[in-house]
């Protein structure tokens, strides 16, 4: 009796633990950059090399997240989790003692490939602690627990962030050294598969395609004719082509290659891309706009994102439930997609002065629509990936939403600049405002939307700053307009996809 009810006990906790151990992908950038500001002062880090601590975690772990898949396939996922952990620690001490840019660099990269590994062994390791029957519940719990955690990192890491920023280092090292004393007894040992062999040239050009066009990516605010976009954007795109060609004649695949052309994983693909894409604008511009616009601060930006975050979690434990056997993905897959857009749409009504309250709905049905979408993606590589490469399917999920989180935060920004600051110059001379009192305007504009305080003397500051608020108003409504019809096209395909699908398992079982 004593060892059933440990057991059950181990079974009730080990999900919330799972959870919260992914949330540690989320906490750690969002930290990260709240005590970058500091610390790129005190390491003298300017230029590209600030540009580099910001986005060289993220460059890390596009690289080696499908390799990190391939080991926890290969050697056991728990012990994988563990050393992916410890490497998470290590890699946030560096950068809190780093004395000159390179260390922290270093220290910024191993987190990456650490916490990349962490969230896809979390999410692999769901299905072989959950009974068939509850998988979808548990991914809602597992949602939800991420989104808990996230909340309480962040405000907490923010907090220590304000003391000093070597402090906020310490945040992930802590939650890293509980989650390892707790990793044995909490999660069951998972056998490798030790006569899995890697796909080397599979995994180099997958590797190499995902750096170059994240990097391209990140460089698009500079526009979409400067090489430092289009050259890596393409490189990596083509590099991609190149991947599935070597995937097709190899022996033994990452993955085999014949899953794209499967309905309900290309559904998942791409539903994942604009789910990513989605989460970007929705996160990163509402907070944009309640810091420069409206004057937030970052504690009161977190609190107002609240509510998006609470129902993203609740609608997950919900959906989780409702996908029970004999529901359709389909339905739930609709709903949520339709709620999202709808949100998206909502918030181009912004204007400088909106109210917080005028902009909750919107923020309701994102968070909402995000959940309804997210559960039932989720469940879907669960339900697609071979026995003998889970974890490395699972990690191709975690890629495909790096590439339509980056496109979100790139597009986002190139199109608010597009929308909002293409007839500045024009504004600014109605308002009376000369171009010979404001010398460096593009640098002025630079500071403000990385929110910086603009460096102007005299009676031309203010003026300058309304109409910068207005500009970037102007932007992100265009911007919501925008983002919501491609959301809700990249949807559209996704709920297409998973018409085939359903076709081709109807097919499937008239045949067998």
């Amino acid at each position: 009796m004593r060892i059933g009810s440990l057991r059950e006990w181990q079974s009730l906790a080990c999900i919330p633990y799972l959870g919260i151990l992914a949330s540690l992908q989320l906490i750690d950038p969002s930290v990260a950059n709240i005590a970058l500001v500091k610390a790129s002062d005190a390491l003298q880090m300017h230029g590209a090399v600030l540009a580099l601590g910001a986005s060289v975690s993220t460059l890390a772990q596009a690289a080696s997240v499908l390799v990190m898949g391939f080991f926890g396939d290969r050697f056991g996922r728990r012990r994988v989790l563990a050393a992916s952990l410890l490497l998470a620690l290590v890699g946030n001490l560096l950068s809190m003692l780093a004395g000159e840019p390179g260390l922290f660099l270093l220290g910024r990269a191993l987190t990456g490939i650490a916490l990349g590994s962490v969230l896809t062994g979390t999410f692999a390791s769901v299905r072989f602690v959950t009974p068939a029957a509850g998988v979808s519940a548990a991914l809602g719990l597992w949602n939800l627990l991420i989104v808990v955690g996230f909340i309480s990192g962040s405000l907490i890491g923010g907090w220590m962030a304000t003391i000093h920023w070597r402090l906020a280092f310490l945040l992930v090292p802590i939650i890293c050294s509980g989650s390892l004393l707790l990793l044995p007894a909490l999660l069951p040992a998972i056998p490798g598969n030790r006569a899995l062999k890697p796909d080397l040239p599979g995994l180099a050009s997958i590797a190499i395609a995902m750096v170059l066009f994240l990097f391209g990516i990140n460089h698009a605010a500079l526009g979409l004719r400067s090489p430092s976009f289009w050259l890596p954007a393409c490189s990596g795109l083509l590099l991609f082509v190149l991947h599935i060609t070597i995937e097709r004649r190899s022996r033994q695949p990452i993955f085999p290659p014949r899953l794209y052309l499967r309905g309900f994983f290309a559904a998942a693909v791409i539903n994942g891309i604009g789910w990513n894409v989605a989460q970007a604008v929705v996160q990163l511009q509402t907070s944009n706009f309640w810091q420069l616009v409206q004057g937030y601060s970052t504690s009161a930006v977190a609190f107002a994102q609240l509510p998006f975050l609470i129902c993203f979690g609740l609608a997950g434990i919900y959906a989780g439930r409702w996908m029970g056997p004999g529901r359709r993905t389909l339905v739930l897959m609709a709903g949520g997609s339709l709620a999202l857009v709808l949100g998206l749409a909502l918030m181009a009504i912004v204007q400088v002065q909106t109210p917080y309250w005028q902009l909750l709905p919107a923020l309701m049905l994102a968070g909402l629509g995000l959940a309804f979408v997210a559960v039932p993606q989720s469940a879907l590589f669960v339900q697609e990936a071979p026995e003998d490469c889970f974890g490395s399917v699972l990690a191709f999920r975690t890629t495909s939403g790096q590439l339509g989180f980056a496109f979100g935060l790139a597009a986002s920004g190139t199109m608010i600049s597009g929308f909002g600051f293409h007839d500045l110059h024009s504004r600014m001379q109605a308002a009376g405002l000369g171009l010979e009192h404001l010398p460096q305007l593009d640098e002025q504009i630079r500071l403000f939307l990385r929110n910086s305080p603009i460096s102007l003397e005299g009676s031309a500051s203010q003026p300058l700053l309304t109409l910068l608020r207005e500009a970037y108003t102007q932007g992100l409504a265009g911007t919501m307009l925008v983002v919501a019809v491609l959301t809700g096209l990249l949807f559209a395909i996704s709920l297409l996809l998973l018409i085939i699908g359903r076709e081709q398992q109807l097919l499937h079982q008239e045949g067998s």
